[in-house]
């Protein structure tokens, strides 16, 4: 409910869980299956149901404010949200073969739709308190104990979690006891027709960046995303760098809610970035894009030399998947997904620790050697391969129908 697949990305709540569901609803769709995403309208503009696919839509439901509220206030409307979700069902006389919620505020809405339709209730979580809680970030908001006790609730009472990675696999285990017999792995995947290796003459040219080369950070602006330890990664680099021209990061995204709160007195954490790269005297080495689209970011991860994810926790990291299918190495936090795509020391690198001292060296490594970038580019492109949607929604598909799902029935028409 938090955050809607047909929002801008990189903006606000919308990054990889978006991906993820209209990637999902629309693979379901080609295979004859309709959906149907519930989500808060957070704009008075446009109609109260969005065509997402041919068999799937996206209805907004008017539930609070019709803006883009913080995050923390939409616990207050989980009854009223799925009050309209119930309103909706009966208004339209009909009804759904099963609930996948994603996200925890969605999952306490889901709990309350399966005893209500008496219909198998799946969860995805995609974040975990306790692990953001775990590996916070200094200056990062914590979780509250209300989210813990509702994600709780959910790997309780829920039919089917379904978890991104084997990491966050053994989280929900050890952090929340849950039972390895209702726990499945199904990895996200990636659009590899969106996603690939492509010419970047124009958009180096439009960007006016001469021969220098690119690092790339794509991703909502919040101390969780760690976009502080690339910058300061950077400025090593451009103090010890022999090569006449220094690199050029590339920061793609914008302050999310948490993003905002943390750094609400240095006007946000974009701000305070801008403001970190100008105080290490790199500021006209560090350029940030704001939020873009897909078919854009899939142009400037081609465009990068080296693609850099230090996230302090990732449930699978789908960024860097993106950058893999895109021909580029990837230097990304051990956490997570993230060593499931990036192979450390075959197709990029991976880090346990935060230090920018050691994100510059890795990523000062892949500059100066084209031959081990060509090399990381080549196996990270076919790595990328194993992980289509086709394959996630096949696996997805399989747990739906193990549940005595011989059929899956079509969706409210309307």
């Amino acid at each position: 409910m938090h955050a809607s697949p047909v929002a801008s990305l990189g903006a606000g709540e919308n990054g990889g869980m978006n991906v993820y569901i209209r990637a999902v609803c629309e693979e379901l769709s080609r295979r004859g299956i309709p959906t149907e995403v519930f989500t808060r309208r957070t704009s008075p503009d446009g109609g109260d149901r969005v065509r997402l696919a041919e068999k799937s839509w996206v209805t907004r439901l008017a539930v609070g404010p019709p803006d883009d509220i913080d995050k923390a206030r939409l616990f207050d409307l989980l009854p009223d949200f799925s009050e309209a979700v119930l309103s909706e069902q009966r208004r339209r006389r009909g009804g759904y073969s099963l609930i996948h919620s994603h996200y925890w505020l969605s999952g306490w809405v889901a709990s309350r739709l399966r005893d209500e339709w008496n219909v198998p209730w799946f969860h995805t979580f995609h974040t975990l308190a306790r692990v953001k809680n775990e590996r916070a970030a200094e200056g990062a908001l914590v979780e509250p104990e209300h989210r813990i006790a509702v994600e709780q609730a959910i790997v309780r009472h829920c039919d089917r979690l379904i978890a991104s990675s084997t990491q966050e696999a053994d989280d929900l285990v050890r952090l929340y006891g849950a039972a390895r017999t209702r726990l499945s792995v199904v990895a996200p995947g990636v659009d590899l027709q969106v996603f690939n290796e492509r010419p970047t003459a124009a958009l180096r040219k439009r960007l006016g960046l001469g021969d220098a080369k690119v690092v790339v950070f794509a991703g909502r602006l919040e101390r969780l995303k760690g976009a502080e330890t690339v910058i300061r990664a950077m400025a090593i680099l451009v103090r010890d760098g022999a090569r006449s021209e220094p690199p050029v990061l590339l920061v793609i995204g914008d302050d999310s809610h948490n993003g905002a709160s943390e750094s609400r007195s240095s006007g946000g954490e974009r701000a305070r970035l801008e403001a970190l790269a100008a105080s290490l005297g790199i500021a006209g080495q560090v350029r940030f894009i704001g939020p873009v689209d897909q078919p854009a970011l899939a142009g400037y991860l081609s465009l990068a030399a080296v693609c850099v994810v230090p996230s302090y926790s990732e449930s699978f990291g789908l960024v860097a998947l993106e950058a893999a299918a895109s021909g580029t190495p990837v230097v990304a936090a051990r956490v997570g997904g993230l060593p499931t795509i990036v192979k450390d020391g075959l197709t990029g690198f991976t880090l346990v620790s935060h230090d920018p001292a050691q994100y510059a060296e890795r990523i000062g490594r892949l500059l100066a050697d084209e031959e081990l970038r060509a090399c990381f580019s080549r196996r990270s492109h076919l790595v990328a391969t194993q992980f289509t949607w086709k394959e996630t929604v096949d696996r997805l598909v399989a747990e739906y129908r193990a549940h005595r799902l011989s059929e899956l029935r079509p969706a409210v028409a309307g």
